[in-house]
């Protein structure tokens, strides 16, 4: 511990999630706290760290305040900076960095200023009373408490590809994602999600017009939103996955009916379905991402109108394909990728012909086999729990983590995505919001019980 500095708490990652719960904490307590960060440009983190104007965000400005007991918090910034927008509209996500590090910027202003490190944490380790973190240029700081907000990683390749692959983009959240390619050049992307959409919006901006293919197991396209009157729910049957989408397909039936939209009753379940999600046993989980996780995702997950015209245009110009299938192998040829696949529910094996393959799979959650140092280090040490489904980690209600025996860890927390497993609902700002102000709370009460380190 000789010359290595300490704080009463230690935020790992200096993304969104790391943002907004520092300045809850800030918000609280005049306690030590440092924000590690190896970002060039902290609180934006992979999500809202773009150079594209054509990435919005996927909900609309009155409801992306950071602070929940602010709502309009975000739409007064959005009106200040750009007169003409209003509450209802989807603000780029490069703006909504802006006022993430506006944020962050008036944490590290306070008073007591938070203190940045800029850094990458390899270890979390446990020494009688602290946590000691190991950064990899070999300075240390020592902690009481340790939130861990490391957000997203990238996907898991594909059968067949590999990041040396030429041609193959692993990472879809890449600066470089949409350049060095000719305008006409066809394109793969591999995902029909949200990361597939803002892929092809990034290619047309950069000047592309070449036809680009998407292709996913279902082929579906994620839903627009629309308005709609709100639909308080009143009476819910969710004791297990079964009933509970016969119960949501009753319902949608009943509002379409009278005059409403399926978009009421999906959203009427926001509010539960952490409830919903706790209640279920680990098969019914499993039975519900087998059976239903995409349906879910396309209708609760939904594109600002403008974007869905956008991707509803180029389907019918036949610039954008959508496909439903599986990848069975790739190689390199003399213009680009060759990509074999199968569609669904045929025998008969096809090929792309492509010049750049793009992976928008979604964020690898695979936790037992994620091999990043820090991670690494925590799950060796049976501090870190993954989840047996592959969604995050194991973390108990106010979000510590798990050891392999099965306790929670005292000192030791996440947000954020991270803790889907535990919430399922936990990767929208509405989400992250509650948590960081929840979990502020808590450590500042824990911090006042505990005797203080000098």
């Amino acid at each position: 511990m000789i010359n290595e500095p300490v704080f009463d708490i230690a935020i790992v990652g200096a993304g969104a999630s790391g943002t907004v719960v520092a300045a809850q904490l800030r918000k609280r307590t005049a306690a030590r706290i440092a924000l590690i960060g190896n970002g060039t440009r902290p609180a934006r983190g992979v999500a809202y760290d773009t150079p594209y104007q054509s990435y919005l965000l996927n909900v609309p400005a009155w409801n992306m305040s950071a602070f929940p007991d602010d709502t309009d918090h975000f739409a007064r910034w959005l009106a200040q900076h750009r007169p003409q927008a209003t509450d209802k509209d989807f603000a780029p996500r490069t703006l909504y960095g802006d006022y993430l590090a506006e944020i962050l910027a008036e944490a590290l202003r306070a008073p007591t200023p938070i203190t940045p490190i800029a850094g990458e944490v390899v270890s979390v380790t446990r020494a009688e009373d602290h946590w000691r973190l190991q950064l990899t240029d070999g300075t240390a700081l020592i902690a009481r408490q340790v939130i861990l907000a490391v957000g997203n990683l990238p996907p898991n390749d594909p059968p067949g590809f590999s990041a040396d692959l030429p041609g193959y983009w692993s990472n879809p959240w890449a600066a470089d994602v949409a350049t060095n390619l000719a305008p006409d050049a066809p394109v793969l992307i591999i995902g029909t999600g949200l990361t597939m959409v803002d892929v092809v919006l990034a290619l047309r901006e950069r000047g592309h017009r070449g036809p680009i293919a998407a292709l996913s197991h279902h082929g579906r396209l994620y839903q627009v939103h629309a308005s709609f009157t709100p639909r308080p729910l009143t009476l819910l049957i969710a004791d297990s996955p079964q009933r509970a989408l016969r119960w949501l397909r009753t319902e949608i039936e009943r509002a379409q009916r009278g005059g409403n939209n399926w978009r009421a009753v999906i959203d009427s379940l926001r509010p539960h379905t952490a409830t919903i999600w706790r209640s279920w046993s680990l098969a019914q989980r499993a039975a519900f991402l087998r059976h239903a996780r995409n349906l879910w995702d396309i209708h609760r997950h939904r594109v600002p109108p403008q974007v869905g015209a956008q991707l509803d245009d180029l389907i019918a110009q036949g610039t954008l394909s959508i496909h439903a299938g599986r990848i069975l192998s790739a190689e390199a040829t003399p213009h680009g990728l060759r990509v074999n696949w199968r569609p669904k529910d045929s025998a008969i094996f096809q090929y792309f012909d492509v010049a750049r393959v793009i992976n928008c799979t979604g964020p690898n959650r695979d936790y037992g086999r994620v091999t990043t140092p820090l991670i690494t280090s925590l799950r060796e040490a049976g501090w870190l729990t993954p989840d047996p489904l592959k969604l995050g980690w194991v973390t108990d209600d106010d979000g510590r983590l798990i050891d392999a025996w099965g306790n929670p860890v005292a000192g030791l927390f996440t947000i954020g995505p991270l803790r889907i497993a535990d919430l399922w609902e936990s990767i929208a700002m509405p989400e992250i919001r509650v948590q960081a102000a929840a979990l502020a709370e808590l450590l500042v009460t824990e911090l006042q019980a505990e005797p203080v380190m000098v």
